[in-house]
């Protein structure tokens, strides 16, 4: 399905019933990266899971004009009035969807219910984050047919396994292989940050929250999520000693079990 207003087209597609959970993924991939851990933590579970594609990803088009995170954050809005309603939602962001999710909550706070985040972009720029190193692991062995696409998994893993590379396969390349790269560049160049990012923490985010941060995350770093966790009133952080930015595929497991838990105590 599709959703438009003036601003941009995206797609999306629900599934399940129940209480309206908004995922949203990661920057220049799409809703699958997220799909498969919502899908394997929830279980039975009564939610109505919206998984999105963001604008100029996955199946979504790229808006005829150049966007802002602002006038993303606006898109975001409209779409969670006229596909949700006025009802309470939870919401699931992942890395850059994190950062969105910061977005809507300090727009409409009253209304998000719970919170899981993962792997988060705290600092959209990407000089000012603090990195840790990632340290060399040992891996798994087993045959693969594309040694490229193996070596591109590997360059993003730290938990190296036969499942793991299945999963970045299916979830994580399959986004980074679609979606309209020219808008990606340039949105990230001039576009990529809020107006207001100084204002995302200072004030107490009071809904239940599940934050999971990968220690050997090289892409966004922990520590300035980290630093912000007195701004979280309920909130759970969860600090995967073996895991990267892509930890729903370092530790699948811990990750589901950390979000199937979350979710079955609130």
């Amino acid at each position: 399905m599709y959703y438009s207003n003036e601003i941009a087209k995206i797609y999306y597609t629900v599934v399940g019933q129940g209480d309206p959970l908004l995922i949203i993924h990661g920057f220049s991939i799409d809703h699958r990266s997220v799909k498969g851990i919502v899908e394997e933590s929830l279980q039975n579970k009564a939610y109505k899971r919206i998984y999105i594609d963001l604008p100029g990803m996955g199946r979504s088009a790229a808006p005829r004009k150049m966007i802002n995170a602002n006038e993303l954050l606006t898109v975001l809005i409209e779409f969670i009035n006229d596909i949700i309603g006025k009802e309470s939602f939870s919401l699931l962001g992942y890395s850059y969807g994190r950062y969105l999710a910061l977005g809507i909550i300090k727009a409409i706070p009253d209304r998000v219910e719970k919170l899981i985040l993962l792997a988060p972009v705290v600092k959209a720029l990407f000089g000012k984050r603090r990195l840790p190193k990632r340290l060399e692991g040992e891996a798994a062995y087993f045959e693969v047919e594309d040694k490229t696409l193996f070596e591109e998994y590997k360059n993003n893993a730290v938990n190296i396994t036969k499942k793991g590379y299945e999963n970045y396969v299916s979830e994580i390349h399959s986004g980074l292989s679609v979606g309209d790269r020219e808008f990606q560049k340039s949105f990230q160049k001039n576009g990529y940050s809020f107006g207001f990012e100084e204002s995302l923490f200072g004030e107490v985010i009071n809904c239940a929250a599940l934050i999971i941060l990968g220690e050997q995350d090289e892409v966004v770093g922990y520590k300035d999520m980290i630093e912000n966790q007195k701004d979280f009133s309920k909130g759970v952080f969860i600090l995967l000693e073996n895991a990267g930015h892509n930890l729903q595929l370092d530790e699948r497991e811990k990750v589901t079990n950390e979000i199937n838990t979350f979710l079955e105590l609130q």
